[in-house]
């Protein structure tokens, strides 16, 4: 399997399939997701795999309009070597930013519609909660800037009484996001919060720079430096012609897009500014019109892009960016192999690098972790995998 989390899910579809309930409780859409898929593959990688790749083909379906005579930005998701990261390595993410982009979507078109469409899009927005914590948190984010830029001439105009009704819908709204978190393991909570704590820095930091920076141009490659720079000069653009609003369909998405590289995010591979980068390069392109592009250079362009897919998807290379996980299977066997010849079949817990552990657990149905339990374990029962050690060690 692909990416750094990926055994993590397999764990919990395993478990979900043979058990009947999950190894770490939670109630996240991605695992039915996935479990359809296993019921189709009847193998667990390859039902992750599968799913993963349909999922990128929904978000490219989903930046494809109609009144487009070619779909620039369905090209565009075909080449980018970004969303091929993105998908290997945060496949639950992705399910979330599908489900943002169709609450964008919905939003815009419901309220084209008679009143009674917006039930749509409040749908989602609760379906979104099921989907992913960081990606519901950007479709209120969203929410709040569109409201506020769809009706900012006419707030003065509004009543007290429909301000109070409006108060009390979102109050009845936070009572239920809360009330919610008790009962759906794993899902936004409002306890999250406690997880923002360290997340800012005095010192500033531009997260495209930041990105290349920290991840290495040999790990990135030509393609991907590419799309990295064209996105970020495309919204750079954006902040130029603002005024004029010249090309820009979606100021709101832009906006929440432009909030998502705060400068005083703490940089870190692990933290809230480098997932919201990845984010950012795939919806940037999302908030602007192509509408009045000529038909001969959007076919050029359209033609180009395609041709280039068959190359950039390269830029994504397991071997550098993946855990190595033909290490790990050796590992798992000489550890499987040195429990046989001892006492210690009975093993409670192993203690693991973070993705060896996650595979250990698939492979072995024995429990792995990289950190010590918050629970009491038997010492005799509780094992570690390291390097260089002889012998059995206490």
């Amino acid at each position: 399997a692909n990416g750094w989390d990926s055994y993590f899910y397999l764990v919990q579809i395993k478990s979900l399939e043979e058990t009947g309930q999950m190894h770490s409780p939670e109630a996240s859409l991605f695992y039915p997701y996935l479990q359809l898929f296993y019921w189709l593959a009847g193998d667990y990688v390859l039902a992750m795999k599968t799913g993963v790749a349909v999922l990128c083909g929904i978000f490219t379906l989903l930046l494809c309009r109609r009144s487009q005579s070619l779909p620039l930005l369905g090209a565009w998701s075909l080449f980018s070597p970004q969303l091929t990261y993105f998908a290997a390595q945060y496949p639950k993410n992705l399910l979330g930013l599908v489900l943002f982009i169709a609450f964008v979507r919905s939003l815009d078109w419901a309220f084209s519609k008679q009143r009674a469409w917006l039930v749509l899009p409040a749908a989602l927005l609760i379906i979104n909660y099921f989907g992913h914590r960081m990606m519901f948190g950007l479709a209120i984010g969203y929410l709040i800037v569109w409201l506020l830029l769809t009706f900012k001439n006419t707030l003065p105009s509004i009543s007290k009484s429909t301000m109070i009704k409006v108060l009390v819908a979102l109050g009845i709204a936070m009572a239920a996001f809360v009330l919610a978190g008790q009962f759906f393991p794993g899902l936004a909570h409002v306890l999250d919060f406690e997880r923002l704590s360290g997340t800012l820095s005095w010192q500033p930091q531009f997260a495209p720079w930041s990105f290349v920076q920290t991840f290495g141009l040999e790990r990135i490659g030509g393609w991907w430096i590419f799309e990295i720079a064209i996105v970020t000069v495309w919204w750079i653009g954006g902040l130029i012609l603002w005024r004029n609003r010249k090309g820009i369909s979606n100021p709101a998405l832009f906006w929440l897009c432009s909030l998502m590289l705060f400068p005083f995010l703490e940089w870190s591979l692990t933290g809230l500014a480098w997932r919201m980068f990845l984010v950012f390069v795939l919806l940037v392109p999302l908030s602007f019109d192509f509408e009045n592009v000529p038909k001969k250079a959007s076919l050029a362009f359209f033609i180009l892009l395609a041709a280039a897919s068959f190359f950039s998807w390269k830029s994504y290379a397991p071997a550098l960016q993946d855990p190595d996980y033909a290490l790990y299977k050796k590992i798992t066997k000489n550890v499987q192999a040195q429990f046989s010849e001892s006492s210690a079949t009975d093993a409670e817990l192993i203690i693991a690098h973070n993705a060896l552990a996650e595979y250990f657990t698939f492979s072995t149905g024995t429990d792995a972790m990289p950190w010590l339990p918050e629970y009491q374990v038997d010492s005799s029962r509780l094992w570690r995998i390291a390097a260089g050690v002889q012998g059995q060690t206490l």
